[in-house]
């Protein structure tokens, strides 16, 4: 799948997070299917939410399939995610992810892209970061896969607002 699907799957899902106003006063959902994906949204009395996916194959067998959603809280709380997953007939297999959130105690992120081969190699890594908004306290973290032994291989640092490292617990 193109980057411009995997966008216009992202931008319907925060689309509707944008029209739906959490002040409202009526409540629902909606589900809309399609030949190749589906998405749903859903307001409520504590906020609203929207997600949506889709499938697809080329001509060559290759089959992507891409998420994302959303959600936004009446405590101004809000979040995304994107996902986008592809096989192709040789064995390989691609991920990428991305998340993110923020509220009143504070935000974090994540964003993620895994590779196996078509020999069963695996590569890639995931990096995270969270910030506390009471202390500003921030965790980064990373793993990565070891292309020697093929394990994961972790590594974080803790930090306090003024940068210095402090100790994660």
């Amino acid at each position: 799948m193109t980057k411009r699907s995997h966008l216009i799957v992202a931008f319907a899902a925060t689309a509707a997070l944008a029209c739906a106003s959490v002040a409202e006063a009526r409540q629902g959902s909606v589900r809309v299917r399609g030949a190749n994906g589906a998405a749903a949204a859903a307001i409520g009395p504590k906020g609203a939410a929207a997600r949506g996916h889709k499938t697809t194959t080329s001509a060559d067998g290759t089959t992507t399939r891409t998420a994302a959603g959303g959600f936004r809280g009446t405590n101004g709380s809000s979040g995304t995610s994107t996902a986008s997953t592809t096989w192709s007939p040789d064995g390989s297999v691609s991920r990428t992810t991305s998340a993110s959130a923020e509220g009143p105690r504070g935000s974090a992120s994540t964003q993620s892209d895994f590779q196996r081969s078509a020999s069963g190699t695996w590569s890639g890594g995931r990096s995270t970061t969270a910030t506390s908004s009471a202390t500003g306290n921030t965790y980064t973290g990373s793993t990565t896969i070891d292309p020697a032994t093929g394990k994961p291989v972790h590594t974080g640092t803790c930090t306090d607002a003024a940068g210095a490292v402090i100790p994660c617990r």
